[in-house]
């Protein structure tokens, strides 16, 4: 597969605090990333690196072309002011453009074909002028992802997407991500080892250093060998597991 991405030995730090240190990480076409950790480890801050949110304090985040590096779609952490934000479901979905035009230029025709496009996609067309607020914590993480995807991303990355959505839900993104993951490739960030190991192909465990799991299976022994303490509850094969605490010296800015 063609690689899109390259992070090589970078660190990072936050007032003079290591928080990444020689990080190491390729992502190609179509692969479907789990980035899992501990509150603090650092997944959130490489995720800010890779998006250009951030410079590294050492090494290179390094796409591998302009089209690759301005196709990126992002879904960050759901956030309870979002509830209130004054704007319809389509307005939401067509931001996801804004990066490109400037404030004041309209929407063009296309631009509003691919939202209603995308919108009929994952199932939210009828919810097309509903205002934000007044959606469950599903379908607004619907409509948020609509908003990531309408620009046809090459790579798409998401923030702990289950934030304030229920089971049944969580299982409808995830069967979403699965086909999504056809056309794009994917980086997740969770909590939730024992649900997105049903659907992710690779697992880094990100905590202060970053270590790359070529599977989507991963054992308790194995995190703790990674220092990654990460609780496992799942059904199925998967045991339920709950790993020691690990103390760690970056408690901000994960």
């Amino acid at each position: 597969m063609k690689e899109l991405l390259k992070i090589e030995n970078v660190d990072f730090s936050y007032n003079g605090q290591l928080v990444l240190e020689d990080v190491n990480l390729k992502i190609k076409e179509q692969d479907f990333l789990g980035i899992i950790g501990p509150n603090g480890g650092g997944k959130t801050t490489l995720l800010k690196l890779i998006l250009g949110l951030e410079e590294p304090k050492k090494g290179n985040v390094r796409f591998v072309s302009d089209d690759v590096r301005s196709r990126v779609g992002y879904l960050p952490q759901l956030q309870r002011n979002d509830l209130k934000f004054p704007i319809s479901v389509f307005d939401i979905v067509r931001s996801g453009f804004v990066p490109g035009k400037r404030f004041w230029q309209r929407y063009t025709r296309d631009e509003n074909m691919a939202a209603e496009r995308v919108l009929e996609e994952m199932g939210m067309i009828d919810f097309k002028h509903r205002p934000i607020g007044e959606l469950s914590g599903g379908q607004m993480q619907r409509a948020f992802l609509c908003r990531a995807i309408v620009s046809d991303p090459r790579l798409l990355i998401l923030d702990e997407p289950n934030t304030y959505v229920d089971n049944r839900f969580e299982n409808e993104l995830y069967s979403m991500l699965s086909e999504l993951n056809e056309r794009m490739a994917i980086v997740l960030v969770s909590h939730d080892l024992g649900t997105i190991a049903s659907y992710v192909k690779t697992i880094a465990c990100v905590n202060k250093h970053l270590h790359y799991h070529p599977s989507n299976v991963i054992t308790p022994e194995q995190l703790a060998g990674y220092e990654c303490p990460i609780q496992i509850i799942s059904h199925g094969e998967i045991p339920h597991t709950v790993l020691k605490h690990h103390n760690h010296s970056h408690e901000s800015n994960s």
